[in-house]
């Protein structure tokens, strides 16, 4: 189990610093891989929802978020505004139900699960209706990367385990403790500059009417 913490931990580490510093300038090949993570999540955390097993710890659910994820990926690559809705939900859910768990709520249960999706949903809204999109998409991709980043870390050394990536990886780093959830805002901070910076030389050229390149 510690052996498999470390090598998830790696894994996120890595993509969350390509999504948190290049995510608007690799949005189309890092929005399938960040499907990927959200689909498996999803489907393994639908497992212990259903059945009450443990995150992750029966076959089944690997099996099931494995085959979620690459549902997600391959939609979020090719279709635009799924990318869009994939990006806005899971970092809206992971922030929503990790503010719960800041505020008390270490186990938690139906209400976190209710306040995550409702700011899923208003930030997807946001993502779709604001005639912002190179902005939204470099804010979330540099907070979803730096709080993946972070829970990667913390996974990489025996802080958390698999477990507290159920509700996401916001959630993860921002239950771990306020210490941590500052860093993921200094992170975002620095993620967003990157590419802000970068991408004043790049134009994303994608959407749902384009073809794929």
């Amino acid at each position: 189990m510690v052996f498999q913490d470390f090598l998830i931990g790696l894994l996120l580490l890595v993509v969350g610093a390509a999504f948190c510093f290049v995510g608007y300038r690799f949005f189309r090949i890092l929005i399938a891989i960040w499907g990927f993570f959200a689909g498996f999540n999803l489907g393994a955390s639908g497992m212990v929802a259903l059945f009450g097993q443990n995150f992750l710890g029966t076959a089944t659910g690997w099996v099931l978020g494995i085959v979620v994820g690459l549902v997600i990926a391959v939609l979020a690559y090719f279709l635009y505004y799924v990318a869009i809705v994939v990006l806005g939900a899971s970092v809206g859910y992971a922030i929503g139900s990790g503010l719960m768990g800041a505020i008390g709520l270490n186990n938690p249960g139906f209400l976190s699960v209710i306040v995550g999706v409702v700011l899923a949903v208003i930030l997807t809204i946001l993502v779709l209706t604001l005639n912002l999109p190179k902005l939204l998409i470099m804010v979330f991709t540099a907070i979803g990367g730096a709080a993946t980043i972070v829970s990667g870390f913390l996974l990489m050394f025996g802080q958390i385990h698999t477990a507290a990536l159920q509700y996401g990886f916001a959630a993860a780093a921002i239950r771990a403790s306020w210490i941590w959830s500052l860093v993921v805002i200094v992170l975002a901070v620095l993620g967003f500059v990157a590419q802000w910076r970068t991408m004043q030389e790049y134009t994303l050229e994608w959407s749902e009417q384009s073809s794929p390149s």
